[in-house]
């Protein structure tokens, strides 16, 4: 499994210089000494530097959560703690702060590591008041503190309960979406040989004829029989013919171009869409197929151990109908099956 990429400067470390810098208005506002945004602010980018020295180096990927959210996260709400108890002016930022900082870990740390972590930055918030109003006594700024504590307590469960279900819903989202991606892939494909399907392989015909007339670039079409498949399927059951019909089509995928579409068209019909290409490259690209497809071994189901394929190939008229081109390449696939099968036939395009 690959490593985890992780931003190098996570936002809770940008939070934390956020807040850094909210300490230098209050200071120049004189609600607090210089030292301490100096301290404050040193500190603070130490902690950033060494989170991202851990994600410079790769030492991240070493831990169980890479990201290392919650170590960032108790780094910055200790951070902001501290500097609540030291300085109280600051007192008013705190909240706001630890509410912010709480919204980046929603995402990616467990409900219990969560209400866990905001049991802990509660209790010390109390803890701080309390130790605060002992010394200073319970006055109004006592009750003041109190008062947004209990804000505090109100609001940060209510955030993670809504962030948890805002997760939740993306976590859905994406079962959802990879269902329909899934979805939208099998009503493209035959279901047996995991090829294109007829009405796939209709909406490509039209694509490339799209691009022939728009663009002026030659396309051609290979219908593709596989001979006496009705007398396989009599004479050796269903099952084997399944099994015939699944071993070409592997022989086929792995032949043609990336460029190259390939559908089954119908039973033991199948057509390939060869888009750039004159008529002289698409026989060559026919026969190599039908080579390939001779030298597929069947001996384990089949008697005669070999199948062969008669291909009629066309090549697109600009302006005709697709109908009209299929005809053509249905024509040259009859002279094929006329002419002793196993063999490639094509319709001059004059």
């Amino acid at each position: 499994m690959q490593p985890v990429r992780v931003p190098q400067i996570s936002p809770i470390s940008l939070i934390s210089l956020l807040y850094a810098l909210s300490l230098f208005i209050f200071y120049r506002q004189g609600f607090i000494s210089g030292a301490t945004f100096v301290n404050v602010a040193a500190v603070v980018l130490c902690v950033v530097i060494l989170f991202y020295g851990l994600f410079r180096l790769g030492l991240n990927r070493h831990f169980d959560e890479p990201s290392l959210t919650l170590p960032q996260l108790v780094a910055s709400l200790l951070i902001m703690l501290v500097v609540a108890y030291l300085e109280r002016a600051t007192q008013i930022a705190l909240v706001p702060f630890i509410l912010i900082a709480f919204s980046f870990g929603i995402f990616r740390l467990s409900t219990v590591s969560l209400i866990l972590l905001a049991i802990g930055c509660l209790s010390a918030y109390l803890g701080i008041i309390f130790i605060r109003g002992h010394g200073e006594g319970y006055s109004y700024g006592f009750r003041a503190d109190l008062v947004q504590w209990f804000v505090l307590v109100l609001t940060l469960p209510g955030m993670i309960l809504v962030g948890k279900q805002i997760q939740n819903l993306r976590q859905l989202l994406r079962a959802t979406r990879y269902q329909l991606e899934h979805y939208e892939e099998k009503s493209v494909r035959d279901e047996l040989t995991g090829l294109y399907n007829r009405r796939q392989i209709q909406a490509e015909l039209e694509q490339a004829k799209l691009q022939a007339d728009t663009l002026s670039v030659p396309f051609c079409i290979c219908l593709i029989d596989i001979d006496r498949f009705k007398e396989i399927n009599d004479n050796n059951g269903h099952l084997t013919g399944d099994t015939i019909l699944k071993e070409f089509a592997r022989v086929a995928r792995d032949s043609i171009r990336d460029t190259d579409m390939l559908g089954r068209y119908g039973g033991d019909e199948f057509m390939q869409i060869l888009p750039d290409t004159d008529l002289k490259g698409a026989v060559m690209h026919a026969e190599r197929l039908r080579v390939y497809a001779h030298f597929l071994d069947l001996q384990k189901i089949l008697e005669r151990k070999h199948i062969s394929l008669s291909i009629g190939v066309a090549q697109y008229r600009r302006g005709e109908k697709i109908t009209d081109l299929i005809a053509r390449a249905d024509s040259a696939l009859y002279q094929a099956k006329q002419r002793g099968r196993n063999r490639v036939e094509w319709v001059e395009i004059g």
